[in-house]
């Protein structure tokens, strides 16, 4: 599997390796997800990043040498709605030349004005597939409603969105089940949108709340197996792989599937300035993006930080 999946990766994507990083706006939430950092009912400090914080976050990401960006918040339309994240776009392509957002799944109309803004790629995981494990972990708040979450990649692309990200949670409910509907999912959204482009991101159940027992947990082995799965089944695709994973896995998955990848990563809002506020999970992989790109250049891979498209 791995040789197959190493040749079709070097086929369809040569050697390169897209960069990008995340940056927390707000950690403030509506929704209770029994397995997330930033759930309602944890008692802590809420962060939602002013104007005049974000810039200094963007300033630092841009000095170093990022030019792709996934804007990230936690789901509260109070603390940062709509027009919250519209300003946030506008200000992240003063620095950045490709904004892509993982935030409250949106109306049709509300992703529209985001891609007016100037937000060109949208990450949404469904967590899992399963209807009955689904409204387990999710008691409370708008995430909840399965089908809208399930539908908001359709929505986002009706409105003009030209890159989707898509995955579960592995280890939430059985990643078997979860793999195979995502798979469903995905190729049926690539049958109606073939000029979009896809990728596939592989959060997997790591760090998660004292209080939340997960179902299973997916061992590394398997984890490996899935990505050079999901990469033979869709050799065009971009696969993702972040910060949540050990460095000694993420070297090992470059070209083995893995083609975009995530470096120096802070899961807190403000986390690039230092300031003291709550993360969502820690990361495990912590180096710097001038050592991810050393390692990718011993490695024969060239880092790509700009979006061509």
């Amino acid at each position: 599997m791995i040789h197959h999946a190493r040749s079709l990766t070097a086929q369809y994507f040569g050697r390169t390796i897209h960069l990008y990083a995340p940056v927390y706006l707000s950690n403030a939430c509506v929704n209770d997800c029994r397995y997330c950092g930033f759930k309602r009912s944890l008692e802590f400090p809420r962060k939602t990043l002013t104007r005049d914080e974000m810039k200094p976050e963007f300033e630092y990401l841009h000095r170093v040498g990022f030019q792709s960006v996934l804007l990230l918040t936690g789901e509260s339309p109070a603390e940062a709605g709509v027009d919250y994240v519209v300003s946030a776009i506008r200000l992240a392509k003063q620095y950045f030349s490709e904004v892509s957002l993982e935030i409250f799944p949106a109306t049709e109309e509300e992703y529209r004005q985001f891609v007016s803004a100037g937000a060109t790629g949208l990450t949404i995981y469904q967590e899992t597939y399963n209807e009955q494990r689904y409204a387990e972990v999710h008691p409370s708040g708008k995430k909840g409603d399965y089908h809208w979450r399930r539908n908001a990649p359709e929505r986002a692309l009706k409105a003009g969105f030209r890159k989707i990200g898509m995955g579960v949670l592995l280890g939430l409910s059985d990643w078997q089940e979860d793999v195979a509907a995502l798979t469903s999912h995905l190729a049926n959204l690539i049958k109606h949108y073939w000029q979009a482009e896809f990728t596939v991101g592989f959060p997997r159940l790591k760090h998660y709340p004292t209080d939340f027992q997960p179902q299973t947990l997916v061992d590394d082995e398997t984890f490996q197996h899935i990505i050079y799965a999901m990469r033979i089944k869709f050799p065009h695709i971009g696969l993702v792989l972040s910060t949540r994973e050990s460095a000694e896995l993420r070297d090992h998955l470059i070209g083995a599937g893995i083609t975009h990848i995530s470096a120096g990563s802070k899961t807190n809002p403000g986390g690039y300035q230092n300031l003291e506020t709550a993360e969502q999970f820690s990361t495990e992989d912590q180096r710097a993006l001038k050592e991810i790109i050393a390692m990718l250049k011993e490695k024969g891979y060239d880092p790509v930080l700009k979006d061509w498209a």
